[in-house]
């Protein structure tokens, strides 16, 4: 239901329900003087009655007071035409009453007459009706311009919110004074300069990205040309040479010795290959055991120093989530050999009851945080465990640096009976 179809059944509501107590107050209000006034009546006449007038003076002053009636003495109808109205049912009416004149003893039945007070009662209740009529359309005229008019900015901010699933963030609304609703310009605002500010650094992501992967693609092709083609070469050209040395043991034996130092280059480079293009061992290995692994590859080339410390209970596998936690700790630890000019690096995992938390601290000569953030290989880093539902905190000073990666894990309840990522 619109606002203003709203507040309009809520005023209708509350003005129905003020003028019925209204009416309520006023009728029992009236009931109880009416009768007040009857009772006065009768004993008013009651007192004419006693004084010292004649019969006939007492019959006109009885007749000429409204609130009192002469019956007929045989048939209990009103001499001078009064009938009760409809209004004189709700009213509980004062029996009739006989007074007896002092002076002749004659006798006279009145009765009380509620049909004039009660008109004049219908014809306030008439009034405060029309009053409240009244009052009714033109308060609600009154809100239905204000609401409407007030309410024009948030209209307004709905078209912008329905033109955000098409990939515009745009709001043209102007300022309004009513708070809340300024509040939620002021949030929406900000939301469409972030998703802008999102929407052209993923463009410009995808743009580093595409010329990453064209680069690796390069770099994968000296290294299958130039290192394995070579190493294949020389392998065909020992074969050749072994074919033609025949009569020569101590040729043959020198050169079978070469080939296979070479098919162990060629295996070795193989295994580079591979685990740059996808980690083929975390479904053997595990997680942990991967990643140390990597890791003690990595003192080897860098001949950088690493401190492995595992605490980590048994906890279920994952593929999506090894692989991006293993691609994490791959790029943290290229980006300590590449910028960081450490001799040290310390890795601890460790298990809390629904965490597996991974710290990775050098003593390197750290970066500006903030600058970096704008690179591909932190923004990647970021982007890999939002993926995983996981949290990434990268703290660095001028004594180093250090990265903590908390991902949630499942736990194995039966060690035996699961595959487990250790």
């Amino acid at each position: 239901m619109l606002a203003s179809n709203r507040i309009t059944l809520t005023v209708v509501m509350i003005f129905t329900g003020v003028f019925s107590l209204l009416s309520v107050v006023m009728f029992l209000q009236a009931k109880a003087d009416i009768q007040k006034e009857a009772r006065a009546a009768v004993e008013q006449a009651q007192t004419l009655a006693e004084s010292d007038i004649s019969f006939e003076t007492l019959s006109l002053l009885i007749q000429s007071n409204r609130d009192l009636v002469i019956l007929d003495e045989f048939t209990g109808a009103s001499k001078n035409g009064y009938s009760a109205s409809l209004l004189t049912t709700f009213i509980e009416p004062l029996p009739p009453h006989a007074v007896t004149h002092k002076l002749s003893g004659q006798t006279l039945w009145i009765e009380a007459n509620s049909d004039a007070e009660l008109n004049e009662i219908a014809a306030t209740v008439v009034q405060v009706l029309g009053i409240f009529f009244v009052a009714l359309i033109v308060t609600l005229l009154s809100l239905r311009y204000a609401v409407n008019s007030r309410l024009k900015p948030l209209a307004k901010l709905c078209e912008g919110l329905d033109s955000m699933t098409t990939g515009k963030y745009h709001y043209s609304g102007d300022a309004t004074d009513i708070a809340e609703i300024q509040t939620l310009i002021d949030h929406y605002n900000s939301l469409t300069k972030n998703l802008q500010s999102k929407a052209s650094q993923v463009v410009s992501l995808r743009k580093r990205v595409a010329a990453i992967q064209e680069q690796e693609r390069q770099s994968l092709a000296r290294e299958l040309h130039d290192n394995l083609g070579q190493l294949i070469t020389g392998i065909t050209v020992q074969t050749y040479m072994l074919s033609q040395q025949r009569e020569h043991p101590d040729y043959v034996a020198k050169a079978c010795e070469q080939i296979q130092q070479q098919c162990n280059a060629v295996h070795q480079g193989m295994k580079e290959v591979t685990s740059q293009l996808y980690p083929v061992f975390l479904n053997r290995l595990g997680l942990v055991k991967s990643i140390h692994q990597v890791a003690q590859s990595w003192q080897d080339i860098h001949q950088i120093s690493v401190n492995w410390q595992d605490d980590c209970d048994l906890f279920e596998a994952n593929l999506e989530r090894d692989t991006q936690v293993y691609r994490i700790v791959q790029e943290a630890l290229n980006n300590i050999g590449k910028h960081a000019k450490a001799n040290q690096v310390d890795i601890h995992l460790k298990t809390d009851s629904q965490y597996l938390n991974i710290t990775i601290t050098d003593n390197g000569t750290g970066f500006d945080t903030d600058t970096a953030n704008q690179g591909l290989g932190l923004q990647s880093m970021q982007e890999r465990a939002k993926i995983i539902s996981g949290k990434l905190i990268i703290e660095s000073t001028g004594k180093g640096t250090r990265i903590v990666l908390q991902v949630p894990v499942t736990f194995e309840a039966e060690h035996h009976n699961a595959h487990i990522a250790r």
